[in-house]
């Protein structure tokens, strides 16, 4: 019987489509594989591309993680679309939003 090191990695690549559709597609990489070469890896060049342009972010479990991050067997690798507002400035913006309404009412 071969050792999990001997078989290589199985991870899974996860993103969503335009439509928002989610897909998970397995991979099979080299043991001792980084989250870089499993990115390398990937056959679409629509993804590629994203990530390139840095439309998309890799993370591993939803937790960010560096090019040279070692990925382990059974390991999410999932392609995220990038934050389009800070969550601070947001909530900041909604927090004088509700202040400016109330002051409104209040005249």
């Amino acid at each position: 019987m071969r050792s999990s090191d001997e078989a290589g990695l199985r991870v899974e690549l996860a993103w969503v489509e335009a439509d928002g559709t989610v897909t998970i597609r397995p991979m099979r990489l080299p043991a001792g594989s980084t989250l870089g070469d499993a990115l390398a890896a990937i056959e679409g060049p629509a993804l590629r591309d994203a990530l390139v342009a840095g439309k998309l972010a890799a993370a591993v479990f939803g937790e960010a993680k560096p090019a040279d991050a070692p990925l382990s067997d059974g390991d999410r690798i999932e392609l995220l679309e990038g934050l389009r507002v800070d969550p601070k400035a947001a909530r900041r913006r909604r927090a004088e939003v509700r202040r400016a309404q109330a002051a409104a009412r209040n005249r």
